[in-house]
Order: structure tokens, then C-alpha cells, then sequence
């Protein structure tokens, strides 16, 4: 899958969500009762997506990551084969380590399996030394079982010689009969080149049984972590599920978050938290005038220096009492100070009873006028035409 495909995919899933959060918006006309309606929407979205956008785009995923582990990692992986010897095991070996990347390509021989067992042990060593002495690239025979032997081959010989001087031994010196043959091999190449190696390896007669290094290490560790498509499935459903309820409930939230800000906005800053001295007697709170003590007079506390200070012009006390010259005097003094008030109180409601007084003749003397001037209206003076010019 190309990268472009991935792109069309990822925003085909995108879409499907904006769409499952589209119609969870439309609460206030479809009525906020039909929320397992939408929650199911959301599920059946979630699922279908997860199924046909995203599960193709992990299974490419061990791919993709497998090309960014070969980019970052140096070093080298081995690789085991297994050579068929149907073919020219010589020729194969060439290819392989012609191709781009392969340092360098290792094997230890042949294997053989006869079918029967020997009738004893003189006839099993007979046959080994005529396996030995059929060809000089032949190092060494070695029984792996009593019907399985490894054909070792000399360094820098020939293993497709080797594998015809086997087949000539078994067809005319022996009886016995030669049930399969097979040749392994460990090819040494580049960390950051193994997938095209192992595609170029493919093209030959060939089968990779394993590989092992860093690479393989670390593609190891990742797939550890890779979801399957069945989880990518739940997964999608589950979140086409949060998105519905997101939209759900998300003008509720914004509510939420509008009127959180407008209270904090109306909280007191650092600033108007900063409180001027209290006169003492000043800062009780809470109770009614009428079970409030009297106390005696306050006393205040001011000084040169909070004059000056900074505080004096931050905040504020809405129960700070400032002192008059009233609160140094007796409470004789103020007795009469309350007496001459109330006799100023008195004067002034009989100059404005005798103002009204004053007032009311004037209108009377108003509404005389007027009516005299009707009167005088009605008899009116006589009109007079004027002569026409001849």
C-alpha cells in the first residue's frame, strides 16, 4: 500500500468521525432524550471505519516499521538457508553472494538420509570411506544419526562436485539407497539492506529458514507494541462512541466554561486584596445593629508613616469609621448640637408653609386674570369692513 493510499484512508476515518460529531450536535433539535440513539450512530460509524479504513493500514504497519529500523540500525544480520540440490548448488552459491550487500556466504556441507538401516557396523564404515574418497573436496563424514551423515566440504571446494560424487557412491558402490539430500548455508549481509536481499534471495532456489541480528531484534521488540485488527476494530468503536457524546454534550460544556471564566473575572486581583490598617472596633461582621455593644470611642491608629506608604491608595475598607471632631466631644455638647438642629428643622417647615401660602394666592390671583380675559373675549369690540375703491 502506497503512502498516498495511507493519506486518503486516515481522512476517509477523519471525515466519518466529523460526521458521527456533526449529528450529535443536532441535539436541540432532535431532543437531548435521543442520546442512546446517538451513542449507537457513533459505535455502528466507529466500527465500520475501523474495519475498511484502518485495519488494511496496520497490516502494513511491520512493513513500514521495518524499513525505518534497516534505516537506523548498522550492522549486520545473518541469514539461514537452505539450498536446493536439485539445482547447481556451485551456481547458487554465486549468485547469492553477488547480490548487493551480502558480505560473505558460509556453509558446512552436505546432508544425506538413506532409508534403511545397515546390516552392520562394517558395512556403515565402508560406505563413509567411500563417501570420503570420492572427491578431494570431501573433509570429513560425520554420523549425526545411524541413518542421517553430514558431508563436510573443504574449504573453497566445490559443493555441486561434492554433490555428484555422493550420488555416483550411493548408485554404484552400495546397495543402499540414498532417501534425500539437502545443503544449508549462512549468509552474512547488511542490517540496513535486508529486505532487498531477502527479495533478491527469493528470485533464487532458495528457502530462508531464519534470521537473526538487530534488525530482527528490533522488529521483534516493536511487534510487541502493534495491534492486531481486531483490537483496531474495538478500538475505532470505542472512540466513534466518545466522539458522539463529545458532541452530545459539548454546548453544555462551553456553558460551563463560559460562565467559569465570567465568575473568575469577577474574583478580586492580588491587588484589591490588599487591605488598609482597621480602626479597632471597626471589623466585626455579621451581626445586627440592634445586638451590637456600644463601645467607646475608637481610637485612631494613623500614623505619619502609613501616610505616606503605598497602601494608602491600594484598596480599601468599606468598614473603616473616619473621626470627626464630633467623636471628641461630650455627650452634652452633643446634645445641644442635636437640639439646635431640630429648632433649624422647625424654622424651615414654617418658611416653607409660608411659602406654600404665598404660592397659593398666586395662582388664585392667576386663575382671576384668566377668566376676566375670557370675559372680555366674549363681548368682543365691533368689526369694521372696509370700503371697496370705486
Amino acid at each position: 500500500m502506497d503512502v498516498l493510499t495511507i493519506i486518503i484512508m486516515i481522512v476517509l476515518f477523519i471525515l466519518a468521525m466529523l460526521f458521527v460529531f456533526s449529528t450529535a450536535l443536532l441535539t436541540p433539535y432532535i431532543g437531548k432524550k435521543n442520546l442512546i440513539s446517538v451513542i449507537l450512530l457513533g459505535l455502528i460509524v466507529g466500527l465500520a471505519s475501523g474495519a475498511f479504513l484502518l485495519t488494511p493500514i496496520v497490516g502494513d504497519i511491520p512493513d513500514f516499521t521495518r524499513v525505518i529500523v534497516e534505516e537506523s540500525v548498522d550492522g549486520t544480520d545473518v541469514i539461514e538457508l537452505d539450498l536446493s540440490t536439485n539445482g547447481n548448488l556451485t551456481q547458487i552459491i554465486q549468485n547469492i553472494s553477488s547480490i548487493t550487500g551480502v558480505e560473505s556466504v558460509d556453509y558446512d556441507g552436505i546432508t544425506i538420509k538413506i532409508d534403511e538401516d545397515f546390516d552392520s557396523d562394517t558395512e556403515k564404515r565402508l560406505i563413509t570411506q567411500s563417501i570420503n574418497n570420492s572427491n578431494k573436496d570431501i573433509s570429513n563424514v560425520i554420523e549425526i544419526d545411524d541413518k542421517t551423515f553430514l558431508v563436510e566440504i573443504a574449504e573453497n571446494g566445490d559443493p555441486q562436485g561434492v554433490l555428484n560424487s555422493i550420488y555416483s557412491t550411493f548408485s554404484y558402490a552400495t546397495y543402499t539407497h540414498l532417501r534425500y539430500t539437502s545443503m544449508g548455508a549462512n549468509a552474512t549481509v547488511q542490517a540496513n539492506n535486508v529486505t532487498k536481499i531477502l527479495n533478491a534471495i527469493s528470485e533464487n532456489e532458495v528457502v530462508v529458514l531464519n534470521v537473526t541480528g538487530p534488525t530482527e531484534t528490533q522488529n521483534a521488540f516493536l511487534s510487541q507494541f502493534m495491534p492486531t485488527g481486531t483490537n483496531v476494530i474495538l478500538a475505532s468503536g470505542v472512540l466513534g462512541i466518545i466522539v458522539a457524546i463529545a458532541g452530545f454534550f459539548v454546548d453544555s460544556l462551553i456553558t460551563f466554561i463560559n460562565n467559569f471564566r465570567k465568575k473568575r473575572k469577577k474574583k478580586p486581583t492580588e491587588r484589591e486584596k490588599i487591605k488598609r490598617k482597621v480602626v479597632p472596633g471597626t471589623d466585626t461582621k455579621g451581626s445586627p445593629r440592634r445586638n451590637r455593644r456600644r463601645k467607646s470611642n475608637s481610637i485612631d491608629i494613623f500614623d505619619e508613616s502609613f501616610d505616606e506608604s503605598p497602601k494608602q491608595n491600594i484598596g480599601s475598607n468599606k468598614r473603616f469609621k473616619q473621626l470627626t471632631v464630633d467623636d471628641f466631644k461630650s455627650e452634652d455638647e452633643i446634645k445641644n448640637v442635636k437640639k439646635e438642629k431640630s429648632k433649624k428643622r422647625f424654622s424651615l417647615f414654617n418658611r416653607s408653609s409660608k411659602s406654600e401660602s404665598k404660592s397659593e394666592n398666586k395662582t388664585e390671583q392667576k386663575k382671576e386674570s384668566r377668566r376676566e380675559n375670557k370675559k372680555s373675549k366674549k363681548r368682543g369690540t365691533p368689526r369694521f369692513r372696509p370700503k371697496r375703491k370705486n
